[in-house]
């Protein structure tokens, strides 16, 4: 079990998800979940913030500290490079950069494209992640989140758990190294 969902069962024993661990804890929720999703190195914390996260999760601030570096040095980027898929044929390679998203578009056809353009500011891809995601206010939210590993509402979280598949298209994510088709989602195995 890797530490990040040591730390999220932690946070569930405590009745906290990151939002209440920000509000009860007086550290910035974006300290909070960016040190959690791995986005800010544990490196640049404060003692402070890790003080104040550390005794509302029941662990000292070296445990805080080595949970966080663990997961933050297994990854630099928040979401992966991928390739847009139209069934199988690859309609666009995607390029996850610190500040931008680099889109090279095989196709334009407005069906088989999701990408407006070849260049996208970070806060525009994650709106077009949530909106391939289950809509956060609905009332097995939890459930649906329980099921793919995630104890929180994160769009980037679930789009790499359910390459962000939405049943109404036929657009996926198909990330470096996976050998896995559209064949995949069309006999139900991502259930």
């Amino acid at each position: 079990m890797n530490n990040n969902i040591k730390l999220y069962e932690r946070l569930k024993t405590y009745h906290l998800n990151l939002h209440t661990l920000s509000e009860r804890s007086g550290v910035a929720y974006s300290t909070v979940y960016n040190l959690f999703t791995g986005k800010k190195n544990i490196n640049d914390a404060t003692a402070e913030s890790l003080y104040k996260m550390s005794r509302f999760i029941g662990l000292s601030m070296d445990e805080l500290y080595h949970s966080l570096y663990a997961d933050n040095s297994k990854s630099d980027s928040i979401f992966p490079d991928f390739f847009l898929m139209w069934e199988d044929e690859v309609t666009a390679s995607v390029k996850v950069g610190e500040n931008e998203i680099y889109v090279n578009r095989f196709t334009l056809h407005p069906a088989k494209q999701i990408f407006y353009a070849d260049t996208i500011p970070n806060y525009k891809f994650g709106q077009i992640l949530k909106d391939r995601c289950w809509d956060e206010n609905r009332p097995d939210i939890d459930l649906l989140l329980e099921k793919i590993g995630l104890y929180e509402y994160n769009p980037y979280e679930i789009c790499k758990k359910t390459h962000g598949k939405m049943i109404q298209d036929r657009t996926w994510f198909k990330f470096e190294g996976e050998t896995i088709t559209y064949r995949y989602f069309t006999e139900g195995k991502n259930n």
